[in-house]
């Protein structure tokens, strides 16, 4: 792994941390709490705090404020949060960090047809149309792409033959079912968690 990856992989953790300590950035969180929990010094995490662009104030990080444009929000309402609004990956992440229900508001690009999902950390609520899907890369799970999982924006789509020009223009890319993107997520963050060990 080059060292442009370690950092990746540093500040993936960095930051799962950082979502779920923060609970979804509504409470700060102490730099000597997150060396700690990720297993680096304090000096590596105001590093890593700065290549991810959250806030350090009096040793004290906060994940900021939610992008404007976000359609994901926690319930009950604590103001919008997400990644915009064609990315997916936040609100899955979201649901698992703070274990709170999760609404997004999407619209297919292709059909246009409204997509609403509900979700809570174990479970799916609401997929609406039933057929929606998220598509995203497949990087397997090798830390060292896992800001791309992460960050990246995938999209929803009404169904999966909607995705199909997706596919196309996205080598490696793949569809899911709502609920499979869920339980990737799940494995994403095991995987964040599981080396090097640690316990929110």
């Amino acid at each position: 792994m080059t060292t442009s990856q370690t950092d990746r992989v540093a500040a993936a953790r960095l930051a799962w941390a950082a979502l779920k300590l923060t609970r979804a950035g509504r409470h700060p969180v102490g730099v000597e709490r997150l060396a700690a929990i990720v297993g680096v010094t304090p000096a590596e995490v105001r590093r890593l705090v700065e290549l991810i662009g959250f806030s350090l104030h009096r040793d004290l990080v906060s994940t900021g404020p939610a992008p404007r444009g976000a359609h994901h929000r926690l319930q009950p309402a604590e103001g919008t949060l997400g990644a915009g609004p064609d990315g997916t990956v936040d609100m899955f992440l979201l649901a698992i960090a703070t274990g709170e229900p999760v609404h997004a508001a999407a619209v297919c690009p292709v059909t246009g047809t409204h997509i609403r999902i509900e979700l809570t950390a174990r479970a799916v609520l609401q997929a609406d149309p039933p057929s929606a899907v998220v598509a995203a890369i497949d990087l397997g799970f090798g830390l060292e792409h896992v800001d791309a999982m992460a960050c990246a924006g995938q999209p929803f789509f009404a169904s999966a033959s909607a995705a199909a020009g997706w596919l196309v223009t996205h080598p490696g890319g793949r569809i899911y079912q709502v609920a499979a993107y869920l339980a990737q997520a799940h494995r994403l963050v095991a995987a964040l968690e599981a080396r090097p060990k640690f316990v929110l």
